[in-house]
């Protein structure tokens, strides 16, 4: 019993301590606005493809005389994670803002992203611009600022209806993306799209320019092995199903690309030729820095060195001479010019014997 007790106040402990976490990363006060009540937001109320990706998530209420805002912020495990609930959040009709980076404005509602941090403003006209940015600057100290999924911008810009951009990490995120996008049928592929194998899907819709849409979805893996086997687990799939016709899959490294369902495979080819993604090999190979130098300089380099070797040459010859006088002087017949020494062979042609000093 003293176990069990213990371990539901562990597990009690644990829970506050989540909606406290997020509560702290709203600031007391900002501007004219001070904080008012605050309450918890379950992980179920948001769109996440794991638990452990949600961490925490907080509303709290702020006053500024009789005007009254709410602001949500949810904290991820990372950027990636934050990101996949930031493009849920966002939708054809939203306009930029100029308070942050990844901000998006919907009427009275700010959407957010900042790092792994996803916030929500209600009602955010009735607060000032300089309000808005020292409400993001607090905020932008508590948060992750790991580099957000590179693939977002892979999507060409050309065309592209902002607002309908769809990040995912998992089947979830993908279902939900297709649906909202009006490709319902394609929610079906959400299994064989290689989650398993860390796969990262890219959703954007483009016009046409004649009333339609074309979309496009980008499926990144980790390396190209596993987008190749993915290939040619895809094509088969494609190509069985009445509703998936004219949806073709290609593969460029480690990216695959397809169009759902295209108004014709001239705009598929069209909209894939204007991918962003470049890929590059590197190869390093043994390599030398050195070149020849001008010739002037090799010339230059030629005579100074002769002209060295020359003095060196006399100087030595000089040295030399000038200590075999000295040692024939102090030691004569003894070190040099020993006419004892010398033995010779006489072949008896003349009368006269030869004698060794006549050589000195």
């Amino acid at each position: 019993m003293r176990k069990l007790a213990l371990s539901f106040v562990l597990f009690s402990t644990a829970l506050a301590a989540t909606p406290l976490r997020a509560q702290q990363l709203l600031p007391t006060r900002f501007g004219s606005w001070t904080k008012g009540d605050c309450t918890a937001v379950a992980a179920s109320s948001v769109l996440v493809e794991k638990p452990a990706d949600y961490l925490a998530g907080n509303r709290c209420s702020y006053n500024s005389g009789d005007k009254k805002i709410a602001i949500l912020v949810e904290k991820f495990r990372d950027p990636s994670a934050a990101y996949e609930r930031y493009t849920s959040g966002l939708h054809e009709g939203m306009v930029p803002s100029l308070v942050g980076n990844n901000a998006a404005l919907d009427g009275s509602r700010l959407w957010l992203l900042s790092g792994d941090l996803v916030v929500q403003v209600e009602s955010q006209q009735l607060a000032t611009e300089s309000d808005l940015r020292e409400l993001i600057k607090s905020i932008d100290g508590h948060a992750d600022k790991t580099p957000l999924p590179p693939m977002r911008a892979f999507l060409p810009p050309i065309g592209l209806i902002q607002g309908t951009q769809r990040y995912s990490l998992g089947p979830k995120g993908y279902e939900a993306a297709v649906k909202a996008l009006g490709r319902d049928p394609y929610s079906a592929l959400a299994p064989e799209l290689g989650f398993a194998n860390s796969a990262e899907v890219m959703l954007g819709s483009y016009a046409t320019g004649k009333g339609g849409q074309e979309i496009l979805l980008l499926v990144e893996f980790p390396n190209p092995q596993l987008a190749e086997q993915q290939l040619h687990h895809l094509q088969p799939l494609l190509a069985a199903k009445a509703e998936f016709a004219g949806t073709t899959v290609e593969r460029d490294a480690s990216l695959l690309s397809l169009v759902l369902s295209p108004s014709s495979p001239e705009m598929a080819a069209k909209l894939r030729q204007a991918i962003k993604y470049d890929t590059a090999i590197t190869w390093n190979e043994p390599s030398q820095t050195l070149t020849d130098p001008p010739w002037l300089l090799v010339l230059k380099t030629i005579f100074i060195a002769s002209f060295a070797i020359c003095a060196f040459a006399a100087v030595a010859g000089l040295i030399f001479g000038v200590f075999r006088l000295a040692i024939k002087r102090l030691f004569p017949g003894k070190v040099f010019d020993r006419s004892n020494s010398v033995e010779l062979l006489q072949l008896g042609l003349n009368s006269k014997e030869i004698n060794p000093n006549d050589f000195y």
